[in-house]
């Protein structure tokens, strides 16, 4: 009996690092509006409890009618180790001023019914928000969402979504988050 109990303690502890996996989410968001400029940006998400309000620390990647964003979070996991590596890319309309990553700001932020910031607040994060043009009342905005989750050992995940929305000019000049994905890093102290 007590050679049993000793032969499964020893197999459970030699197959523990097997539930660990290695994976690769990898993500395109399209965001498209009329009557509206889209802006993506990257930067550390905060918030502020007592005003209930968030803010993005960082810099405007891409500005425009449409812009692309792409996202790719690697794990890479090995016994008692996690690495964690983040990169995006933005893409926005051509002939568009855009800030370089020195140019650090301060952005006020507002979150679309379907977007939940607190979860990723203390991140990194990649933002697509939408700023309505003045003169305009409201903005088309359509979203197309595509994520693809690779793991070693187990089942790949993919899904698709589209959005269509109409929002509304937002107070004080803030940024409408219409879609945030973490890079998989915490914001540096």
């Amino acid at each position: 009996m007590s050679r049993t109990v000793l032969v499964a303690l020893v197999a459970a502890t030699l197959s523990a690092p097997a539930f660990a996996q290695d994976s690769k989410v990898k993500s395109r968001t399209d965001i498209k509006a009329d009557d509206a400029k889209v802006i993506s940006m990257v930067g550390c998400l905060r918030s502020d409890p007592a005003t209930r309000s968030y803010s993005l620390v960082g810099h405007i990647a891409a500005a425009g009618d449409d812009v692309t964003a792409k996202s790719k979070v690697k794990t890479d996991v090995d016994n008692d180790k996690t690495k964690v590596q983040g990169k995006s890319e933005v893409k926005g309309d051509k002939d568009k001023a855009v800030a370089t990553a020195g140019d650090i700001a301060t952005y006020a932020l507002l979150a679309s019914p379907d977007v939940n910031l607190g979860t990723n607040v203390g991140q990194q994060v990649q933002i697509s928000a939408l700023q309505v043009e003045k003169g305009h009342g409201d903005a088309d905005v359509k979203i197309k969402d595509e994520t693809k989750v690779e793991r070693d050992n187990a089942p790949d995940s993919k899904s698709d979504s589209k959005t269509k929305l109409e929002l509304p000019r937002s107070p004080n000049a803030a940024y409408t988050v219409v879609s945030v994905k973490s890079l998989g890093m915490p914001c540096a102290q």
